[in-house]
């Protein structure tokens, strides 16, 4: 194979030795032709042709150049603009050996109107020198350029130009302006223009420009407050007044209400000191792992480069920072993230949601990295079994995450907790409703329910629980209930994030958590919000009232497509919880003389992430057991429409009876499952609520006359609803 690859080249050499006696042939001219077409009438091209010894010529059409040092030559054609028009030259950058003559074609043609256009000019550097130019944008756009070229196809927005410094032949050029910011429309091409320069004369000079201590996101002035005992990681931020090779060491040094706690010193990551703050790599900053144990309140914080002086500078006094006092640092503690995940069985399919104490760390990991919070408390509810015959579908075409939601709303009513309860379930496909929740409002929110799919299913539980947070939708993937204060239009996080605990960057053009895009971070806007919300002084966690336990009718229900859905009420023992405003849907309850027993206006709760627009209710009236025993009928009213819930007949009679032995009576009989069977007369309760007698945990708001749990046990507590009031009793399990 090589002899074949050798042969040509053999031949042809053989030729030139071998050539017939004559006149010798004079060396041709070196020449390039470069022609020009595609460009309206009149309209000048913009072709810059570059090669040895400095050469530069600028062409505005056809043109043959000549005589010409032989060597190698580069074709530029730059983007023009023929009235509102925009053309580009193709190819846009060609590179041709001259030795005689050599010819050159640049065609031009409009830009596709497929996206707007932007024109990066890079002016000041030679021929086969790359710039190192990045463009982001809108939608996580970055293109990095190293030559004159035009981006198309661009969505209409604000862009970032962003240029670092080179090196051309062991001689540092700047870039001016290190950043720069241009808004495009789809009208005309926009130009941003990146000019490069050997540094001025004189010494170097060293100074820290700034500094930030970040948990999860933070902005350059270090405006997001800390969160009290989580670590942190600290970046700072050293400049330099021209190009250099320095590798200066940084001093930090930890105070406490100005008393000295500590201090370290950090080594340079990069081979020389920045000339502008640079935040979109860590190796731009002198970066210090923080532990928590330091982030306390009057925390301060000052940084000093070259301590030893090691680096000749111009100015000596100039190191600090800040040059003062420490910087101080707002740190704020938070409450422990107290959460009860809920298995959930759904009788539709036999599934059960895959939670457990060995994995609560994994669905609580992302929000843990992310969210301002320091310790959570997590604990595992029995499993709980929806008898609702539909099951989770990927569009909520069916209701069932919603009434899910709203069983495990009023389960966690019924217990009188005041932790936050995560429902997990089961689900049979891929992609689709993977998570809903309340979202705080006028009242504080702590319900929410997840899909158990790991590793995804740790970012839902981060994005429904923000919702309880009181944080609406950010702007990216076409959620409903967008937030309208949200500051970034396309959805992005606007400041660089960083996950601490894998030293990994999060850019601006990250995702919010709140939004629908991929990837996904915090930003400071949700962050602040959140940690406001999760303040101990924050209005609305204060305003909870935790009243004592006592006897309540528990009334709930939801309202979806226009339809109104009032279910049937129990008579426990819990907290009272009534709406704290009024809203266009009210709940009456009367006697059987016709006698209004309460009558209370509310609006319902918003249900994010749901598609159907249902919304749900719950609420525990306080009402004493006689009280309870004179309701009749339960009333449901709305806009126009009205729905009314009567007690059963066989119902009323059954809450008379305080022995077992009738029609009416439950049986729990234990299956050769191991499982625990409870079977009863549907028709005289039309829901039973089924008890964990030990614990009093609800297993099941059970419908249809049966239900299997899952579990042995001795006893449970039944409390059987007539569908406007219930009675408790306590069944043994026979075998």
């Amino acid at each position: 194979m090589h002899n074949a690859r050798l042969l040509p080249f053999l031949i042809a050499a053989g030729l030139v030795a071998c050539g017939g006696g004559g006149d010798p042939v004079s060396p041709t001219t070196p020449s390039l032709a470069v022609t020009v077409s595609g460009l309206p009438g009149g309209a000048s091209a913009q072709v810059m042709v570059t090669g040895p010894d400095g050469y530069s010529q600028m062409l505005t059409g056809t043109q043959t150049l000549t005589p010409l040092t032989a060597g190698s030559y580069t074709v530029i054609a730059t983007t023009v603009l023929v009235g509102s028009a925009s053309y580009s030259g193709s190819p846009a950058n060609q590179t041709l050996i001259v030795g005689g003559s050599a010819a050159a074609v640049v065609t031009y043609s409009t830009t596709s109107a497929g996206g707007s256009r932007l024109l990066v000019n890079i002016n000041g550097l030679a021929s086969g020198t790359p710039a190192a130019v990045a463009v982001t944008g809108p939608s996580g756009y970055n293109q990095t350029v190293t030559t004159t070229g035009t981006l198309t196809g661009l969505a209409s927005g604000t862009y970032t130009i962003a240029s670092q410094d080179v090196m051309v032949g062991g001689t540092p050029y700047t870039a001016s302006p290190a950043s720069q910011s241009v808004t495009i429309n789809t009208s005309t091409a926009t130009v941003g223009t990146v000019t490069y320069g050997p540094p001025p004369s004189g010494l170097l000079n060293l100074r820290v420009d700034g500094m930030y201590l970040t948990q999860s996101t933070q902005t350059y002035a270090g405006a997001v407050p800390l969160i009290e005992n989580r670590n942190g990681f600290l970046r700072v931020f050293v400049t330099a007044n021209s190009i250099n090779a320095a590798q200066p060491t940084v001093r930090i040094r930890f105070y406490r209400d100005f008393v000295l706690q500590s201090e370290a010193t950090v080594s340079a990551a990069a081979l020389s000191v920045p000339t502008a703050p640079d935040e979109s790599s860590l190796s731009y900053s002198w970066n210090l792992p923080v532990p928590g144990a330091l982030i306390r309140p009057g925390l301060g914080i000052t940084a000093e480069v070259d301590v030893a002086n090691a680096v000749a500078e111009s100015d000596e006094m100039d190191n600090a920072f800040p040059a003062a006092a420490p910087r101080a640092m707002t740190v704020r503690a938070v409450p422990a993230l107290n959460i009860t995940f809920v298995p959930v069985i759904q009788r539709g399919n036999g599934s059960q949601g895959a939670v457990s104490a060995g994995n609560t760390a994994g669905f609580l990991d992302v929000a843990k990295r992310m969210h301002p919070l320091d310790t959570y408390n997590a604990l595992i509810h029995a499993a709980y079994t929806t008898t609702t015959s539909d099951t989770l579908q990927d569009d909520n075409t069916n209701g069932a995450w919603g009434t899910i939601l709203n069983e495990i709303d009023l389960l966690r009513t019924a217990e009188h907790s005041s932790r936050y309860y995560y429902g997990v379930a089961s689900t049979s496909y891929p992609s689709g409703v993977a998570g809903v929740a309340y979202v705080s409002g006028g009242t504080p929110e702590r319900v929410a329910l997840g899909w158990d799919a790991l590793p995804s299913g740790s970012a839902v539980l981060a994005h429904e629980l923000a919702h309880n947070w009181g944080r609406n939708h950010a702007p990216c993937g076409g959620p409903a209930g967008v937030d309208p204060s949200y500051p970034h239009p396309d959805g992005r996080t606007g400041v660089y994030g960083l996950d601490v605990a894998l030293q990994s960057l999060k850019p601006p053009t990250t995702n919010d958590i709140m939004g629908y895009c991929d990837p996904k971070w915090i930003g400071d806007y949700s962050y602040r919000a959140i940690l406001n919300y999760l303040s101990p002084v924050s209005p609305l966690v204060a305003s909870v009232v935790r009243e004592a336990v006592q006897p309540c009718l528990l009334i709930w229900g939801h309202i979806r497509n226009g339809e109104l859905v009032l279910e049937p009420a129990f008579q426990v023992n819990t907290r009272p919880s009534l709406p704290r405003r009024s809203g266009p849907y009210s709940v009456s309850a009367a006697g059987e003389n016709g006698a209004t027993l309460f009558n209370f206006s509310f609006a319902p709760k918003e249900i994010a992430d749901l598609p159907g627009g249902q919304r749900n209710f719950v609420f525990a009236v306080p009402v004493s057991e006689a009280q309870a025993r004179q309701v009749a009928t339960l009333r449901l009213k709305g806009p126009g429409r009205q729905t009314v819930r009567r007690a059963t007949v066989a119902g009323m009679s059954g809450m008379r009876q305080t022995t077992g032995g009738t029609p009416q009576s439950p049986s729990v009989r234990r299956l050769a499952s191991g499982g625990t069977g409870i079977q009863w007369d549907a028709g005289a309760h039309p829901m039973v609520m089924v008890r964990d007698a030990r614990t009093g945990e609800v297993l099941s708001l059970a419908r249809g006359g049966s239900v299997q749990l899952p579990g042995s046990r001795h006893e449970v507590d039944l409390v059987l609803s007539n569908g406007v009031t219930s009675s408790a009793r306590r069944v043994p399990v026979t075998p």
